[in-house]
């Protein structure tokens, strides 16, 4: 009798969530996300699984940064950002944006966000005080200006000092390679292997690790879409976190995910195997207590940021 109630009511539950998504004002989903990025929902993307579960087209875009995600937000273009970098989040919500953090879409280590110093310029750890003085690329409000400044810590360089410019992931990259910058920070994994081809990591994996550099990247929502919408963005981190699930049993398809994310399958295996992606339960913990909000706390985040209750707990 218990089986029989039990199938009864989660019949019932998933009858009301389609009825509510159905009844959603949106009647399509706008998403930004990144290229050089392998997510495991990207095969979710790909096989029209978001469609299904939304039960409205789903237009997804990419950006080179995530300062760009909040524009577009603010602008009416977006509705959703996956993957949004933390620090242009921060940044938003301290101005005030009406935008709520939902989900973390993973951590990762230094492997996936870097700064690479041109072996030309003979710059490295021990002597990275020559940057001083120097032109270095970073993607200002981004993750990667955040690593940036994290590294100058470690290597006992004066940021204030650099004459820094402006400029996304795979511009950094080209100018590196032109030798125009002795230095680029970035993100994403063709930039970092078109970086490397010349240059040389300021600091390892194992030694930003050490240092406790590590980066988030999360999901954000725009405030209008999320109050007229939960059940689509309920539906929608489901079918991501379920993507992390498959990818974490070895079921998830890295030709289809390597293809959307324009890579060349080796690098977006490398790129995916540097990602963490929690568990919804590890998640929750960690928007309130955790990393992420150990994080939010240290940068001066707004209280009311963060909202757990879409979570598929």
């Amino acid at each position: 009798m218990k089986k029989i109630i039990s199938f009864v009511l989660g019949s019932i539950l998933a009858f009301n969530l389609s009825v509510s998504v159905a009844n959603a004002a949106a009647k399509e989903v706008k998403v930004a996300f990144f290229i050089e990025w392998p997510t495991p929902n990207q095969e979710d993307k790909v096989k029209g699984d978001y469609e299904k579960a939304l039960g409205v087209p789903v237009k997804w875009t990419n950006f080179a940064n995530g300062g760009a995600m909040t524009d577009a937000m603010l602008a009416g273009d977006i509705d959703i950002s996956y993957s949004q970098g933390l620090v242009p989040f921060i940044n938003a919500v301290k101005a005030k944006a009406p935008v709520k953090l939902v989900d973390i879409a993973m951590e990762y280590g230094m492997g996936g966000t870097t700064c690479v110093t041109s072996n030309k310029s003979g710059i490295t750890k021990a002597n990275a005080k020559e940057l001083e003085g120097k032109k270095v690329a970073v993607p200002l409000g981004t993750m990667a200006e955040y690593v940036f400044d994290e590294s100058m810590k470690v290597v006992g360089a004066d940021r204030s000092k650099m004459e820094i410019v402006q400029m996304d992931p795979e511009e950094g990259a080209a100018a590196l390679v032109a030798g125009d910058v002795v230095m680029a920070c970035m993100f994403g994994g063709n930039s970092i292997k078109a970086a490397t081809e010349v240059g040389t990591r300021l600091l390892t994996v194992e030694e930003a690790r050490a240092a406790g550099i590590m980066g988030i990247d999360i999901v954000s929502v725009t405030d209008k879409f999320m109050k007229e919408n939960p059940a689509m963005v309920k539906a929608f981190i489901k079918v991501s976190h379920e993507a992390n699930v498959r990818y974490k049993a070895g079921k998830s398809d890295m030709d289809v995910i390597a293809k959307d994310a324009e890579m060349k399958l080796p690098d977006a295996k490398e790129t995916i195997e540097g990602f963490k992606f929690l568990t919804p339960q590890e998640t929750k913990e960690s928007m309130e207590k955790g990393n992420l909000s150990k994080f939010l706390k240290g940068m001066g985040t707004p209280n009311g940021a963060v909202d757990t209750s879409f979570l598929p707990l």
